[in-house]
């Protein structure tokens, strides 16, 4: 009895919004472009995978994360120069747990690895003092 009574609303309710429902039409132009990469298009991501970061038991990332990365390695600098135009995204897979310190936010929590959170990793935070040493970096690599 008990399911009759919460089975019909449900069944009600689907058929009302179905009875709203509009058709729309979409049309797609593939053969229009609206951009192109030349044959020398380079991009690297710079991730936000901490060290704690393993799979099959391997823990690749060691200090190469956007928050831990030596900004000043003469090698990773001359890399980047050698690959110019090189573009560099910034994200990766924990770009959705990011808290920016910017204005009224006062905690800023490191990656901590757990078992609940998107990826097993709680959010991090990128500062503004970070993301200026991300700037001058980016500037003075091209």
């Amino acid at each position: 009895m008990y399911f009759k009574f919460t089975f019909c609303p449900i069944i009600l309710l689907l058929w009302a919004s179905l009875s709203f429902a509009q058709n729309v039409n979409v049309v797609i132009h593939g053969a229009a472009s609206i951009a192109k990469t030349d044959d020398n298009f380079v991009c690297v991501t710079l991730d936000w995978w901490p060290a704690e970061k393993c799979d099959y038991n391997q823990c690749p990332w060691g200090k190469a994360e956007i928050l831990n990365l030596d900004l000043r390695y003469g090698a990773l600098i001359n890399a980047i120069k050698t690959f110019n135009p090189l573009r560099i995204n910034v994200g990766g897979s924990l770009q959705d747990n990011v808290v920016y310190k910017v204005g009224e936010v006062s905690s800023c929590p490191n990656f901590m690895k757990t078992k609940d959170d998107l990826f097993g990793f709680s959010q991090g935070c990128l500062s503004m003092e970070r993301w200026d040493q991300l700037n001058r970096f980016f500037n003075h690599t091209g």
